[in-house]
């Protein structure tokens, strides 16, 4: 009696272990599982800081000349409109470039005369754009990864640590005319207004060439037109 007695406790306790193995095998996996998925929140709750972090940084702000829309998922479009300026005949307008809105403009009826007058911005005569007469687009865009943004002339890349927006050719305003303009930078991919194909000869934008002289020929080259870069950190 006392050695089956033995036997039963014997095979009770083989019993026993498998149920232990198999529970500890069943609560190995369970953590196993946890770990992973564990590490996998870690690296989602580290990426999701990361673009926090982004957010909270961004705010350079730009222009994109010659194109409706901001350059990618990098970047807000705050709006999208139409290049516009003063009259290149008018020694007294402006020198500076507006984007202006292209939908819902904020106007008011004038009450007297004597008012300074915006037109819409044109492409020049130039060969390479293709685009004669046309309407020029832009798009006003902030940055979700920098504070700072710049425009490069004379490059098509950006320095290290920096993030090219677009890049183009350097513009400005007929140099026939009297009245000034800046320098923009009009996007490589260049776009037109849609009907916007009328050649009113207002503001007119052209392509910058180089000129020897103070200008150092080397690096530069005589009569090659000048690309730009934007750039943003």
């Amino acid at each position: 009696m006392l050695e089956e007695r033995i036997q039963e406790l014997v095979t009770e306790l083989g019993q026993v272990e498998t149920q232990l193995r198999t529970q500890h095998q069943s609560l190995q996996s369970s953590i196993d599982h946890l770990t992973r998925t564990t590490q996998q929140q870690a690296s989602t709750i580290s990426s999701l800081t990361s673009q926090l972090n982004n957010f909270k940084s961004g705010g350079g702000v730009f222009i994109r000349w010659g194109h409706h829309h901001c350059p990618d998922s990098d970047s807000e479009e705050l709006y999208s409109g139409i290049a516009a300026g003063s009259h290149p005949s008018f020694t007294g307008g402006a020198a500076d470039f507006l984007c202006l809105p292209g939908q819902n403009p904020d106007l008011k009826s004038p009450a007297y005369s004597g008012h300074a007058v915006i037109y819409g911005a044109e492409y020049g005569k130039s060969t390479f754009l293709g685009a004669d007469g046309n309407d020029v687009p832009c798009a006003v865009c902030r940055s979700r990864s920098g504070t700072s943004s710049v425009m490069i002339p004379a490059r098509r890349s950006c320095n290290s640590g920096w993030k090219r927006q677009y890049y183009g050719y350097l513009m400005t305003g007929n140099p026939s005319q009297p009245g000034s303009a800046n320098f923009i930078c009009v996007d490589v991919n260049r776009e037109t207004v849609l009907g916007g194909e009328h050649m009113y000869v207002d503001k007119m934008i052209y392509p910058v060439e180089a000129k020897c002289g103070a200008l150092p020929c080397p690096p530069y080259a005589d009569g090659y037109f000048v690309y730009c870069v934007v750039c943003t950190k």
